[in-house]
């Protein structure tokens, strides 16, 4: 069970999005309903909601500044922007605050479920929540290729060209296969260059980054009528990303850099030697060898630090249990979590959690 803030000055919208979280109450329950910026930040502080919709114009405080507020706090929660297409000129700092999914005014039934589980499903990915989402195809019944979508983000962190390229066509040829169901997967795909979009922020430089304009190509999409139009402006989106990247990948540093990168943002997940090999295309031996010669640490070394200084992170500032906290940290059972913790901190996690409660005056 998820709970769910919604925010909109507008009743009518309120009540919309209410109706469909009731049909749908076995999944997702309300816990408060806000009409303006200050007021969600107050019920999201108290409720903790996992999932807010949330309106960008709104009195009081803007939507997008309430949320940058409450991303701070709950860095977890997941906040979907529900939007007018005019309001894309927004996106950039919606990425900038880590938001996490678009909706589009008037938005299905269908729209905003599959919106919800996708962003729960990320989540997932990265053990940043616990639940069922994390096998998203077998949860929402359509044809839209969330598995693809997730290798295609994926293989941006690893920064290896051929990779992207690949998954890029094939995510392109699934389109064209479906030509006439692109209207029905308008908001997919804004949401699927939505998370290109923040996903590229953390490899590109901010001067490459704004070449792409994606937020003029998120509205373009959002007022095409026809599905050809959508088509025509998705792939010349991916036409800019893909050239952007390679000239970005040309001025590339050591591929161990790389290595590190990728490790820094996936660690949360099960990570192997033989499994970053396949990644960036390189014999097992030499990758262990090359990145110790480098970087003057193994690959487990470097791993596990960023799992513990994860953990340590959770111990002080949530009251998750340790066993979730470890497998939040990408570690399979709590006994090697503790055999990890105690030789990179010297201490038990009790002890970091004790340090954070007077840390925190508690």
């Amino acid at each position: 069970m998820y709970t769910v803030l919604i925010a909109d000055d507008e009743i009518i919208e309120r009540n919309y999005l209410k109706s469909v979280l009731k049909k749908h109450s076995d999944e997702f329950t309300l816990v408060g309903e806000a009409t303006n910026g200050e007021q969600v930040i107050d019920i999201a502080f108290q409720k903790k909601p996992n999932i807010i919709i949330m309106d960008i114009n709104m009195p009081l405080q803007s939507g997008l500044i309430a949320a940058k507020t409450i991303k701070t706090k709950f860095h977890n929660t997941i906040i979907i922007l529900n939007s007018a297409y005019s309001e894309f000129k927004f996106a950039q700092q919606a990425i900038h605050y880590d938001l996490d999914a678009y909706l589009l005014k008037p938005a299905s039934e269908k729209e905003i479920l599959d919106t919800m589980i996708n962003s729960l499903h990320r989540k997932c990915l990265k053990g940043q929540v616990i639940g069922d989402y994390c096998n998203v195809s077998n949860t929402l019944n359509n044809k839209y290729p969330y598995t693809l979508v997730d290798r295609l983000i994926n293989s941006i962190f690893t920064e290896d060209f051929e990779l992207i390229r690949f998954n890029t066509l094939n995510y392109l040829d699934f389109l064209n296969s479906q030509q006439h169901n692109l209207e029905e997967y308008r908001l997919h795909i804004v949401n699927t260059i939505f998370s290109i979009m923040r996903s590229l922020k953390k490899v590109l430089p901010d001067d490459i980054q704004s070449l792409l304009n994606g937020d003029e190509y998120l509205q373009k999409i959002s007022k095409s009528q026809y599905w050809y139009d959508i088509l025509a402006v998705t792939e010349d989106f991916f036409r800019q990303f893909l050239f952007l990247f390679s000239g970005k990948l040309s001025l590339s540093s050591n591929f161990t850099d790389m290595v590190e990168k990728y490790i820094e943002e996936n660690f949360e997940k099960q990570i192997s030697l033989d499994m970053l090999a396949e990644i960036f295309h390189f014999n097992p031996s030499y990758l262990s060898r090359k990145f110790y010669q480098d970087k003057g640490y193994t690959i487990n070394e470097f791993l596990n630090q960023k799992r513990i200084d994860y953990a340590i992170y959770l111990l002080k500032n949530s009251s998750l249990l340790v066993k979730d906290i470890s497998r939040n940290c990408g570690f399979t059972n709590v006994s090697h979590f503790n055999r990890s913790f105690k030789k990179v901190t010297g201490k038990q996690p009790s002890q970091i959690r004790l340090e954070g409660n007077v840390e925190n005056g508690h």
